[in-house]
């Protein structure tokens, strides 16, 4: 048995490139899957749009409908494939069977489209991770005799999944670690960095090397803006923490109506026909957002619309994920956190006109990692991601102060992490179940 600081072997090097070959593509495919998704929504509303109230009903229940068939599918088929499936990943490791894995990524799959198709706000990066996981347990089973891990293939192939998701490796290989809880040695690092490398190489030569959310900075700021970061921070810790306490109210009083199967497919229905309602009203607030981040970065969104596209998507992204329909958080977190951003930046401007350019681009990016910092408590990630995915390395300081201010506020109010709470949530209402 090799220890822990030596190196792999050829062998098992070239398992772990495998590996994140494998878990890349399957999250490129993925990735296709949800755009689809998104240009099916599109196309029916366009499609409504000619037709008259009769076809706009029908858009409603057809949103309905898709919403309903994707928590059914979950609970009927693979219930390990609920929400972002990141829990799942913590909690299998060595567990999962490969006729089970299976299952899993084709309800990913399937629900997955199906969810975003109805409009729910959800990301595609937890789904990414969990199907680069479930790729890995049937690499290692199936594939040749070169993967030889055990629980290693399920932390190498859930850190190339999400290295995927954004064409961001360095933000995979920090979540195995600070998320995973992927013990920290050489030979760990080692794999990590290998597979997260070779899914993040199949991204770009599937989609080109382009950043996420790409953000401009200009110059270099004055240290006497380092404080309004720290501002900046605890605005958006404030928008997380109203957003966890609201999911987790919409979770208990999802788990109280939705007692079985039908009840809980009647009403995600039911929210499905509100998400159909939305898309008639405000279609940029449903989805991914590409169109809120792109009309953020690009100054275009006033105060008042940034603040209302903020409480809308918090409400809906909170429904949405109550509901345990397939869909991650990242991408609302960091949605969140650019309109808080925005929010923030065209406040200042009323009152400091003539800043700075860059310090709009960096409250944008500020926000990110101290929504994604006040969600999920991984500073590392948050950070790095949020400069990997829009090039702003200049702005480490101002990223980092709003990521503690974030950090500080929720600490303060006494509340845990995202998953930690959702986690005991769950296991309440097993416990409750069971008396």
């Amino acid at each position: 048995m090799p220890r822990h600081d030596e190196g792999p072997s050829i062998r098992q090097q070239i398992g772990t490139m495998l590996i994140g070959l494998s878990a890349g593509g399957i999250a490129v495919a993925f990735h296709a899957v949800m755009n689809l998704a998104e240009e099916t929504r599109a196309d029916l509303a366009i499609l409504a749009a000619g037709h008259g109230w009769p076809a706009r009903l029908a858009v409603v229940l057809a949103c309905g409908g898709f919403a309903a068939a994707a928590v059914a599918l979950v609970r009927m088929v693979a219930p390990e494939a609920e929400g972002s499936g990141i829990a799942a990943v913590l909690a299998v490791r060595t567990s999962v069977e490969p006729p089970r894995a299976v299952r899993v990524l084709w309800v990913k799959f399937v629900a997955g489209f199906l969810g975003l198709a109805s409009g729910m706000p959800l990301g595609r990066e937890g789904p990414s991770v969990q199907i680069g996981a479930m790729t890995a347990v049937l690499l290692r089973r199936y594939g040749p005799r070169l993967a030889v891990y055990r629980s290693r293939a399920v932390h190498l192939g859930a850190a190339a999944g999400l290295a995927a998701a954004f064409n961001a490796p360095l933000s995979g290989i920090l979540f195995s670690f600070e998320l995973l809880r992927q013990p920290f040695t050489a030979r760990n690092c080692f794999e990590t960095v290998m597979a997260c490398a070779m899914a993040d190489w199949l991204c770009r030569m599937c989609h080109g090397p382009i950043l996420e959310i790409p953000i401009a900075l200009e110059g270099f700021r004055s240290w006497r803006a380092i404080p309004v970061f720290a501002l900046v921070g605890l605005w958006t810790g404030l928008v997380t923490l109203v957003f966890q306490k609201l999911l987790l109210v919409c979770a208990r009083g999802f788990q109280r109506v939705a007692h079985d199967t039908r009840a809980a497919c009647t009403v995600t229905g039911l929210w499905g026909c509100v998400l159909g309602g939305v898309l008639f009203v405000w279609p940029e607030t449903l989805g991914i957002g590409h169109e809120l981040f792109a009309d953020a970065i690009d100054g275009r969104m006033t105060l008042a619309v940034a603040l209302a596209a903020l409480a809308i998507r918090v409400m809906l992204s909170a429904g949405s994920y109550a509901t345990g329909a397939p869909g991650g958080l990242i991408v609302p977190a960091l949605l969140f956190g650019v309109l808080a951003g925005q929010a923030f930046s065209q406040s200042l401007a009323m009152v400091l006109p003539g800043t700075h350019p860059d310090i709009h681009a960096l409250c944008l990016v500020a926000g990110m990692a101290a929504s994604i910092g006040g969600l999920f408590r991984t500073p590392l990630t948050a950070m790095v991601m949020a400069i990997e995915i829009t090039g702003a390395s200049q702005g480490l300081l101002e990223i980092a102060v709003a990521y503690v201010a974030s950090h500080a506020l929720l600490a303060a109010a006494g509340v845990s992490d995202l998953y930690t709470a959702m986690a005991r949530l769950h296991a309440a209402h097993v416990k409750a179940g069971h008396r």
